[in-house]
């Protein structure tokens, strides 16, 4: 129910965004090739801009359209479950005093029903703070990540006055994390209330105070993307091959929200559904009229022999960055006491890639590296190194084939296998961490449905 709830939100998320093309997503068929790209796309231009400068086998130019969802998930198994478990835990207590209860003689308990109530408070406080911090303790690392993004590239490649991309974007998503700020309160109010047919009754009540907050950070990245390349063989040669140089200038206008709601509320509370805020919550990060502008720039060069290519991109030279807003009190309150960050900067990353073809150039095998760590839209840092296989039909009606694997070494460590497949103009691609699709076992999903117009 939870899983389906979350895949809901992200299906809404992407139905509200607008026709896109963005450097922060793999677009099309990169998620199967990988951030290496690949010359027989269309959506190679968001990877290295030289490669806008074409080839030694030929120019592209045409139109693109792609649609893709990623969600990635860690520390949430079983956590509906413990959250119920803990609810009823603090509704209930009649099990545990009944066990408390039982094990005192009736002459102490008439005695001094003040000093045993007193004990009994102690003690089930004691049993109850074991609850909660044990479940803030298995979940400390809970983290979630959901993304939808669509790409809409406009290629235009010449012979003499190298190649241009056009884009626009819009990127939505949010993460979310646990953020307990100190050690769980437990207060039990224990009543003596002693009857004709039990002078050993007691009744108890208890609340937590967790100290916790479930931090949701949604963001909404809009940007216009202008992409040149062009080959250097006019000023001059190296070797067998051709260098190209490009750039990209990116204009991003963005809102990048925290918003927090305290889980005393859910803890006390066995009425309330977990799932259900952090649904809502996603809704409310993400929804936000207010933003900013920043300009990103991002530089690249590549060198095209007969049978193979290195490649080197710098993306956001400039270091554009954003401050988070923040939606309610809690979530300013959190950042003032420096719990989330104030902003978000997008630093310099460079990125090395080379490839080997075969003679028709329909084979490829292909490799990157990120170079430095940097941290990405989604607050997490990132630094990624990859390689991928694929194939190039040059017949409409046989597929296109790729697959390929990326290790993250940052951020939340999701590797992933990645492949997809193109036949005619469609292409459908698929990334993951893991075939365990058991209720949020670690693991990380993404799908992209693509078209390609090519004249």
């Amino acid at each position: 129910m939870f899983k389906h709830k979350i895949l809901v939100t992200a299906i809404a998320m992407a139905s509200s965004s607008m026709v896109s093309a963005s450097t922060f997503y793999n677009a099309g068929s990169t998620l199967g090739y990988g951030d290496v790209g690949n010359t027989h796309t269309l959506f190679n231009g968001f990877q290295n801009p030289a490669s806008l400068g074409g080839d030694t086998s030929k120019r592209l130019w045409g139109l693109g359209l792609s649609a893709g969802i990623d969600i990635s998930y860690t520390g949430m198994s079983g956590i509906e479950d413990r959250v119920e478990n803990v609810q009823n835990e603090l509704d209930d207590l009649s099990d545990r005093l009944a066990t408390r209860v039982g094990a005192l003689d009736q002459a102490t308990v008439i005695a001094n029903p003040t000093q045993v109530a007193n004990d009994l408070k102690t003690g089930l406080e004691e049993d109850l703070e074991g609850v909660v911090d044990g479940f803030f303790t298995d979940f400390s690392n809970l983290g979630m990540q959901l993304q939808t993004s669509f790409s809409l590239p406009l290629v235009i490649q010449t012979h003499n006055w190298g190649g241009w991309m056009v884009g626009a974007s819009v990127t939505s998503g949010a993460a979310i994390k646990l953020n307990q700020s100190q050690g769980s309160d437990l207060n039990v109010d224990v009543v003596y209330a002693p009857t004709e047919a039990n002078p050993n009754n007691f009744t108890a009540d208890a609340t937590a105070q967790t100290n916790a907050a479930l931090n949701i950070t949604g963001y909404h990245l809009t940007e216009a993307t202008l992409g040149y390349g062009m080959d250097l063989d006019r000023w001059f040669t190296l070797g067998e091959g051709s260098l190209n140089a490009g750039f990209r200038v990116k204009m991003m206008q963005a809102s990048f929200k925290h918003y927090a709601f305290g889980l005393d509320s859910i803890i006390n509370n066995p009425d309330q559904d977990f799932s259900d805020e952090i649904s809502d919550g996603i809704q409310e990060a993400i929804t936000s009229s207010d933003t900013s502008t920043a300009f990103g720039v991002d530089f690249g060069l590549q060198y095209n022999a007969k049978n193979y290519m290195l490649g080197l991109t710098l993306e956001n030279l400039n270091a554009p960055s954003f401050e988070y807003g923040a939606i309610g009190q809690d979530a300013a309150n959190l950042i003032a006491s420096n719990h989330l960050p104030s902003e978000i900067s997008l630093d310099p990353k460079a990125r090395v890639e080379a490839a080997l073809f075969s003679k028709n150039r329909r084979w490829t095998l292909a490799g990157f590296a990120d170079l430095n760590k940097t941290t990405a839209i989604t607050g997490l840092e990132t630094q990624k190194a990859g390689i991928s296989a694929s194939y190039a039909s040059n017949l409409w009606y046989a597929p296109d084939i790729r697959f390929g694997y990326t290790h993250e070494a940052a951020g939340n460590e999701f590797s992933r296998m990645h492949g997809g497949l193109t036949v005619g103009f469609v292409s459908l691609d698929l990334a993951l961490s893991s075939l365990d699709f058991e209720e949020f076992e670690d693991n990380s999903l993404a799908l992209n449905l693509a078209v390609e117009f090519k004249f």
